[in-house]
């Protein structure tokens, strides 16, 4: 099958989350799959690139913890969700969140992971043992991303426990990140550095919820202080703080960051692995280290599942409690033979967890995703809360316009007149906006049907200016009417809810008929869904056609394109601009039979909307570029008369 990985980080591999992508990409591709990631960075084999996306003010603390965000992209999310069987997103970060919505637009089934405790973001904060900072992100999480899925993907038992407790309605799939076949017991040359002592050994980024600062303090409090060595593999925000603690050791500690090929040979000469965290949903690193068959020393944490892994009582300690940690480490001193007996047995114990094997696990979670999303459909999202600030019932907006009321005509007079010059500064100032092409609106006698490629948040405005005065409606799916506070501005702009039903399309066709014969115009985007910049047409629908056909009005074909200037038109006119270009009208062929005037119309559109893309932009000077050009030369004379010039 053709899986799509969307989560926000994928080359640096620092993380569990990045390490899990990473090998489950290369077990379903080892199985015959084909697996396209997208994500930030830099683009290697089957990645799309996109863009990092920047967080004002917090942006030294995300990069201290060796993270980064994926700014949205949706040309990038359209090409990789092409052909695909299942999108499988990692986050619930703004940028999985848009995909998810390209993704439903384009009907494709989807299923998320939860990789991101809460508790992985409270300890950043300082709150990492606050209850209601915890539960909010919960809660958050789940309203925000997790309501829409039918399908969740758990790491451990543990974190689908914390789901199931925190109310996630969605069908929980617990399947191990799993430890790939490097990791395995091997005799290595130990490093000169660690001489006769005793390796203790801790993996992991250095945040405050890993809690390498108790293993810092267990080795003080050790009865065999003088003969360990520890050593810290990793990087994170709390690096200088643990070298500074660390320095009261006899042995200096040793901190670096690994390769997986130098991480193995680490693993396999240390004597003991310590995982002290407080909140884990698996530690991938806790299982490397037991697949190489060293000993593990274990935090008993509630929210940490790592503890699982532990096959002896003295592998488990008081989470938070320096002199427990170093009362085990003690022990596994002192009981050289012992280790030597449970070093097989801990190594065996990997071999179920081996990636190969959860990767065959996560194929069938990905068919019954597939199968899920054919039999039942989309989950819609639980924002029941959020929907009651905007109209309960959408279908409201197409029965006022059915009515055609006096109330309904001066509240739509109202919505279009008075947005108008707000409208127009936004969209020819802010954004460049030129029309070219209103000549062509000239013949048009009565109302007609427009239809334009959708590529822009904003493009319905820059259509009610290009069309500016006539009363124009448009199309729209009925979610995008409910959506909180939005849902009100989008039905007084003229949004008319698409039809989910036959007897409903049938009933939408004769309104718009009546309301063409009135002289309304109606919009509608062919295309469907947007995706923002996208150079070219995609697959168009055929019902803006059929509704022309069957209304005997001409489609105004409309195009916008986004044409970057140069050299002193950049200065002037800003780095992008926006331009709406309007065609000739056309009618549909009436000695045609209805099917084939459809198709008729529907290929001239294309063909004069594609002309139309290729046409070399104007050099008039547009809104933008005056306003732009008069701020400058303002500029410029008060700097000149400050400087005494003029």
């Amino acid at each position: 099958m053709h899986i799509v990985m969307v989560l926000d980080q994928y080359h640096n591999i620092n993380n569990g989350t990045v390490t899990s992508a990473h090998r489950f990409t290369e077990a379903l591709e080892a199985r015959g799959n084909t697996v396209t990631v997208v994500a930030c960075g830099q683009g290697a084999g089957s990645q799309i690139p996109v863009k990092k996306l920047i967080i004002p003010l917090f942006q030294p603390l995300i990069e201290q913890q060796g993270f980064s965000f994926a700014k949205p992209n949706d040309e990038a999310f359209y090409q990789a969700f092409q052909g695909a069987d299942v999108v499988h997103f990692y986050q619930p970060s703004p940028f999985c969140r848009t995909g998810e919505k390209i993704a439903r637009q384009m009907k494709l089934p989807t299923m998320a992971s939860f990789h991101l405790q809460p508790e992985n973001v409270t300890y950043s904060l300082g709150l990492g043992t606050s209850k209601f900072a915890n539960e909010a992100l919960y809660r958050f999480f789940y309203y925000h991303f997790y309501t829409r899925f039918r399908y969740i993907h758990c790491p451990s038992r543990m974190i689908a426990d914390q789901l199931e407790s925190h109310h996630y309605n969605a069908n929980i799939r617990v399947i191990s990140n799993g430890v790939c076949d490097l990791f395995r017991p091997q005799k290595v040359s130990r490093p000169a550095e660690f001489g006769n002592r005793f390796v203790i050994l801790s993996i992991g980024r250095l945040s405050a919820e890993k809690r390498q600062d108790l293993l810092i303090q267990a080795a003080q409090l050790s009865k065999h202080r003088d003969e360990i060595q520890l050593v810290f593999a990793g990087r994170g925000p709390l690096e200088k703080k643990y070298k500074k603690l660390a320095k009261r050791l006899p042995n200096p500690a040793i901190f670096g960051f690994y390769t997986p090929e130098e991480l193995k040979n680490l693993i396999n000469a240390c004597d003991l692995y310590v995982h002290a965290s407080d909140a884990e949903i698996e530690g991938i690193s806790c299982m490397e280290a037991v697949a190489c068959g060293v000993i593990p020393v274990i935090s008993d944490s509630k929210l940490a599942a790592t503890k699982s892994f532990a096959l002896h009582p003295e592998s488990i300690f008081h989470a938070g409690d320096a002199a427990s940690l170093a009362e085990k480490i003690d022990f596994w001193i002192e009981h050289p033979k012992l280790r030597a007996e449970l070093s097989p047995v801990y190594a065996e114990s990997a071999d179920r967890m081996r990636v190969s094997l959860c990767a065959a696990e996560m194929e069938r979670l990905y068919a019954d995703a597939i199968a899920g999303y054919q039999k039942d459909g989309y989950r819609q999202p639980d924002e029941t809360r959020l929907r009651r600030l905007s109209h309960p019932e959408p279908e409201h907006a197409l029965r006022a316009y059915a009515g055609k009321t006096w109330f309904d005509k001066v509240r739509f007079f109202f919505w279009t007149n008075a947005l108008a010059p707000v409208l127009y500064f936004i969209d020819t100032v802010f954004l460049g906006l030129h029309i070219r092409g209103r000549q062509n609106l000239k013949s048009v006698k009565g109302g007609a049907i427009t239809v334009m490629n959708h590529v822009h948040d904003m493009d319905c405005t820059m259509v009610k200016l290009a069309l500016f005065p006539r009363r124009v409606y448009y199309t729209s799916l009925q979610r995008n009417l409910e959506l909180p506070f939005v849902g009100w501005l989008i039905k007084g702009l003229g949004a008319l809810s698409l039809p989910k039903d036959a007897s409903g399309i049938a009933y939408f066709e004769r309104q718009i008929k009546r309301g063409i014969e009135d002289g309304d115009w109606v919009h509608y985007y062919p295309e469907a869904m947007l995706v923002k910049d996208h150079p070219d047409l995609r697959n168009f629908h055929s019902g803006a056609f059929f509704t022309a056909v069957y209304s005997g009005c001409p489609v105004v074909p409309l195009v916008l394109t986004r044409r970057k200037l140069k050299g002193l038109n950049r200065i002037v006119g800003g780095r992008r601009r926006m331009q709406l270009s309007i065609g000739e009208p056309l009618y549909p062929d009436r000695s045609l039979p209805t099917k084939q005037a459809v198709a008729d119309l529907q290929e001239r559109a294309i063909a004069s909307m594609k002309t139309m893309m290729n046409l070399p932009q104007e050099e008039t000077m547009s809104v933008s570029m005056a306003f732009r050009a008069a701020c400058i030369i303002l500029l410029a004379a008060q700097v000149f008369r400050l400087l005494g010039i003029f």
